[in-house]
Parts: C-alpha cells; structure tokens; sequence
C-alpha cells in the first residue's frame, strides 16, 4: 500500500491542552478508530487505482504482507487490552518492513503521545520492613512504599537496608495497573569468625564495638568455637585462662566471609597423690573460683604460671590445703596424707543421719550404725531421726586407738494397736499409718489420737499419751454396718454389684440384670433364652420397675438401704453419663460377627466406670417417655430420631443389642422407643441403678 492512497487526518498536537489527561479507554477508541480509517482508506484508494493503473500488488514492491498483517493485528489486540508499548514494538516492526504503512504511521503519533501521558504504579513491601527504595532517577522511600506517575517502560528498582544484602529488580511499566513486589524477603549479611586458644578452654567473650565504645555482648563460651551468621563490623575478642593476663584483640568481620582469632598461653604442670587415694582434688588459679580437677592420683600438665591453691576433699575429713608457685615449663610432685583413725556410728534406734558440721556423713547416704575413717581430732556430731528431737554429741577422734565408737541415744515410745476384725486401717491426723495390727516402733513422746476404719464397719477411735521408752498397746473392735458407704461399690443383699457414680450421687448396676437375680426377686422368668447369668429378656417396662420396687423392699428390711435412696430404672440423661467411652469391639452385637443369642453378663471388659454390657447385649429400659426432649437430645448428638414416635405410648431404650448389625442401631446416641407392656421382646432387658428418692 502506497503513502498517497490513505488519507488519514491527525489530531493536531494543540488539541491536546497540557495537563489535561485523556482516559485510557479515550486512546483506545482513538487509536482503534485511526486503525479503521487506515485499512478502510488503504482499501478504497488502492481499489481505485487498481482501475487506472496496470494490475499489482497493493504493498510496494519487496514488500511481505505474510508478515506486516499479522503485526498489525497483533497491535490492534495490544491497544485493546492498553498493552501500549507491546503496541507501539508491532507498528515499529511494521515500519520496518513497509516504512509507508500508512496505518502504522497513523497510529503510532497517536501510541507516543499517549505513552507520554500514561503512567504506572509501583508497589514494594519487604520482609522485614524498613527498607530504602529506590526507584532509579525517580524517586526513594521506605518500605512498604507505592510509587506512582511513573512512566512507561524499563526502571531498576534497589532495596537496601543495613546488615542485609542489597536486591535490584528490573520492572517493566507496560500500562497503568498497579505492579506488585510483595514481601521481597531480604536476606542478612553476615561473616563467621574462628576463636581458638593453646591450651583449649579458655573463656572468651565476643563484642561488638562501636567506635571506642562497648555495643553488644554476642556470645561467650570456652574455645575452641566457631560463631556465625554475624553482622559486618568491628568484633573484640577477649579470652582468659586463670593465671594469665587476658588477651584482647579488635578483628573486623566482611560480609561471607571467615577471621581467626588465636592465643598461646604459657604453662606448667602438677603431679599429685594423696594418702588414702581417690581424694577429690581442687583447685584455685589465682582470684578465681575454686574447680572440681578430678581425683588423686592426678596429673595436670597444662596449669596457668602462676599461684594456684591445692585443696584435697576426702568423704568428710577436714581438707587438706596448700599453694603452689606453677612455673612455666616445669612439672611438680604433691604429695598429701591425713592421720585417720576408724569411727563407728551407732543410736537407738538404728537408722539415724549423722551429720558434722552440717556435712552429713557416711558418704551422704548410710545411717546408723556405719563405720567412716576420719583424720584425728575433736568433733562436734549431730544425730536426727525422722520426728524424733535431734541429739547432739562431742567426741575426740584418736588416730592410734583401735575403734572410736559414738553413740545417739533418741527420746522415744512404741504404739501397739490391734482390731477385731483385723485389716482396719489406722490413721493419725489424716495420714495413713497402715492396717491392724500394726506397731509402730518408734514414735515421739506425746499425746496420739489413732483412727481405725474398714469398709462396712463403724470407725472407732482410741488415745494415749506416749513416754520416753514407753510402750501404749491398744485393742478396739469394730461394728459391723451394714448401710453401703458413699463413693464406695459395694455388694447388695441379692449379689448384685454396685458401682458408685460420683457424677450421679448414686450408684449404678455394674451389670445387666440377670434371669437368676429376676426370677429370685420376682418368682418368674419370661426370657426367650433361658440361662441363670444371661440378661433377663423379653421383659416389659412395668416387669423392670415392679423388679425395682421389690428390690427396694427386700434391702430396706434388710437395713442394708442408705436413707433417702432407692431402686429405679436409670433416666435417659443419667444412661448417657455412664455409657462412657465403650467401644463397639467391647460390645455383643451382631456388627462384626452374627450372634444367636444373648451372652452371659460381663462376658466383655467393662468401661471406664467398671460397667459391664452398656452397649450391646439387650436394649436397657430407661424411665423416659419418648418426647420432643429425646428428639432434640438425639439431634444433638448426631443420631437420627423418629419424630412420629412423640406423644404415643412408647418408652426409651438404649445401648443397641445382641441382634444389631447396623452403625445406626448401634450407636450410642440413637434411643429406641417400644410400649412398656411390650413382652415379646427377646432383646430387652435393663440395669438398675440406686439413686435418691425424686
């Protein structure tokens, strides 16, 4: 296409007043609409030439269309998505190759002008925050920071921030929507140094200096040590070994990269024995504190020059101590030996601490009697025994007798207490002491009040005053009671266990009720299974309550019911407290394994209350109607009521049973509901529980 076919008539640049900003939607129209006209005009004008002339192409002559088509589309494309600069590359690689393309010289005016306009964003946050920007040319803040009115183009963006390494980013502003650096994670500067000393373990310290003053302790430790990851700068290092001055150095660390620091102090040595051997050798250099070195025999080659204090610590003799001059290059021999003698412990009654000097002897461990050597000389020993007054004794050492013996006699009595029946257990001011009968074979001088108590037995109490080496002997008997004890299980008048459910203040069956327990209190068995340690089955709701209201009876005559208390069935409310945590694999069901019948109560482990058959079995009756109540219960507990049993003539069970195979039976929060005249049943029976009367 030839320059004087198109005619295409641009805005004059005057058109366009300074400072007013045309949208971006504005140039996109502009130059979408500066692309039609030019292959509109392109196509007309060529057609009429193409009359008058001689046939040829309309691109002049070495021009490809194959490739100045496709560009121009390209850029039309650009221009509608405002990618302004991809544009502006297509109509210059169009020019390129037909530098008369009257479109591309239509619209390229048009792509600067606004290119000149346009302008971007950009945004930059760091991790962590408080860096320099720089935006190159343009601008700088501090992180998170937001550059806007930049141009269009290629602009180097630097963060830097103190102790981390530098980043650049190059970013390409192609149109006006916000560009991202988000979270540029800057990463630390650092260098590592090298600390060591001849001879190893010397304290070091590490600080950080600014100018002459002291900034920051880094680390301390003992060499040899390498420390890493530090922040470029001046380092001063201080190491000491006890006996020699301390050495300091200023060493700078650069960023990646390692300094050694090194010092040689000089040094002498110490052979040292002691009579008796195994003596713990101690040791002071200088000002310093006294260390633990190891036990005689010992050598110490590598000792600061320098005044060092020797002490030898044998079990609980007096140290024996001396200072030494360590000279450099030179190793001494010490020798150190105590005069001892053998001292024998003893009191009554045995099994006294002694202690002297507030060390107490026989190797921290041993009471009386018990033999330890000791150096010769006076001492002052004290003796305690568990509540007894401490005794005190002053006795001289002699290193050339044969035994030295040292006696503690303690105040003290004994308590002999027996009961009928035997097994009560005897407490004093709410201790423990044991079970009858007991003695007690060492007890303080004083006056003693002893409870005694046993399960189904009246406590009784009795008193005395013990003497000085006197001896209080006492024989009680205890009443049987028959009234079950609160917060204990007990076993009532027909065998059945009961377990105490402290949640409930009361108690409950720790078992079904079995065909042998129904039929001794009632005088029938309507089960289906007939077994004597099978659940009863086949029972009705009244049946279970007439069994409730008997078993009341029996145990009140007995006297063997607590006041206030009776048999009942248990409400739905108080079944799911005691259900517990039982699992179905605890359970008789058919959900792994199909069952035939009910299995003897108790055949599986109890749950965590000691009850037995809670799940599976037989279906418990429990004393609830099923209401709206037992509905909202059941949704709350992820179980799937049936609504159309509200308001008739049924009442609740629960725990699943022994024909069950399916999760939704058998889950702890579904109830079943069936009339309490139901008798053909042979898979309900119930459990009892003994609570307060309502």
């Amino acid at each position: 296409m030839e320059r004087h076919t198109t005619n295409i008539d641009l805005p004059p640049r005057r058109s366009i007043r300074p400072g007013t900003k045309v949208p971006r939607w504005g140039w996109i129209v502009l130059v979408l609409f500066s692309l039609s006209v030019g292959i509109g005009g392109g196509l007309y004008f060529g057609k009429q030439k193409a009359s008058s002339l001689p046939k040829q192409s309309n691109l002049p002559s070495g021009v490809d269309s194959s490739k100045v088509t496709p560009l121009i589309v390209q850029a039309r494309e650009a221009v509608a998505r405002g990618e302004w600069l991809e544009a502006r590359r297509h109509f210059q690689d169009v020019i390129e190759i037909d530098q008369e393309n009257p479109i591309a010289i239509a619209s390229l005016p048009l792509i600067d002008r606004h290119l000149d306009e346009a302008k971007g964003i950009i945004s930059v946050s760091t991790v962590p925050s408080g860096a320099v920007i720089e935006l190159k040319g343009i601008d700088e803040q501090t992180s998170p920071a937001r550059f806007a009115g930049i141009p269009m183009g290629k602009h180097l963006v630097r963060i830097k921030k103190e102790g981390f390494e530098t980043v650049e980013r190059t970013v390409n502003v192609e149109n006006e929507e916000v560009i991202d650096l988000v979270s540029v994670e800057l990463r630390k500067t650092s260098g590592g140094i090298d600390v060591v000393s001849e001879p190893v373990g010397a304290d070091f310290k590490l600080i950080k200096r600014a100018g002459d003053e002291r900034k920051e302790l880094i680390e301390v430790g003992k060499t040899p040590a390498r420390i890493e990851k530090l922040d470029p700068g001046e380092y001063q290092i201080l190491m000491a070994v006890e006996g020699w001055p301390e050495y300091s150095k200023m060493v700078r660390i650069e960023n990646n990269r390692n300094a050694s620091v090194s010092a040689v102090f000089a040094k002498g040595g110490l052979n040292v024995t002691s009579d008796p051997n195994g003596a713990e050798l101690w040791i002071q250099s200088g000002d310093g504190n006294a260390r633990k070195a190891g036990s005689t025999p010992m050598s110490m080659p590598d000792l600061p020059v320098g005044k060092h204090t020797i002490e030898l610590r044998n079990a609980d003799w007096e140290p024996i101590r001396r200072t030494v001059e360590v000279r450099d290059g030179v190793t001494q021999d010490l020798e150190f030996a105590w005069e001892r003698a053998l001292v024998q412990f003893v009191s009554d009654p045995p099994g006294a601490e002694v202690f002297q000097g507030g060390r107490r002897l026989g190797n921290g461990s041993q009471v009386t009697p018990f033999a330890v050597e000791m150096p010769e000389g006076e001492y002052q020993f004290a003796s305690r025994f568990d509540r007894l007054s401490e005794v005190n004794s002053a006795a001289y050492i002699d290193s050339e007798a044969g035994s030295n013996v040292v006696n503690f006699e303690f105040d003290y009595g004994k308590v002999f207490i027996e009961s009928d029946p035997a097994e009560a257990a005897v407490i004093s001011g709410g201790v423990p002491l044991g079970r009858t009968p007991l003695t007690l074979s060492v007890v303080p001088p004083g006056s003693y009040t002893y409870e005694l108590t046993k399960a189904q037995h009246r406590s009784t109490r009795v008193s005395g005053v013990v003497e000085p080496g006197g001896s209080l002997d006492f024989s009680a008997s205890l009443k049987f009671d028959v009234t079950p004890v609160m917060t204990r299980n007990f076993k009532n008048g027909i065998g059945q266990e009961m377990v105490w459910f402290g949640r409930l203040d009361g108690w409950v069956g720790a078992r079904e009720v079995t065909q042998e327990l129904f039929e001794r209190t009632t005088g029938a068995n309507p089960s289906y299974f007939k077994s004597p340690k099978h659940p009863v089955d086949s029972v009705t709701w009244y049946d279970a309550m007439k069994f409730c209201e008997a078993l009341t009876g029996e145990e009140s005559a007995r006297g063997t019911l607590p006041q206030g208390y009776r048999y009942r069935l248990p409400s739905d409310q108080e079944w799911s407290h005691f259900v517990g945590v039982q699992k179905l694999d605890g359970a008789v069901s058919s959900l792994f394994e199909r069952q035939k019948s009910t299995a003897p109560v108790g055949s599986l482990a109890a749950n965590e209350f000691g009850l037995y058959d809670v799940r599976g079995n037989v279906w418990e009756w429990v004393g609830d109607w099923y209401s709206q109540t037992i509905v909202s219960r059941m949704r709350k507990e992820d179980a799937t009521p049936n609504e159309s049993w509200v308001g008739t003539d049924r009442k609740v069970l629960r725990g699943g049973a022994w024909n069950r195979s399916s999760q939704f039976d058998l889950k702890v929060g579904n109830r079943m509901g069936a009339g309490p005249s139901a008798k053909d049943r042979y898979d309900v029976g119930f459990r009892v529980v003994l609570m307060r009367s309502r």
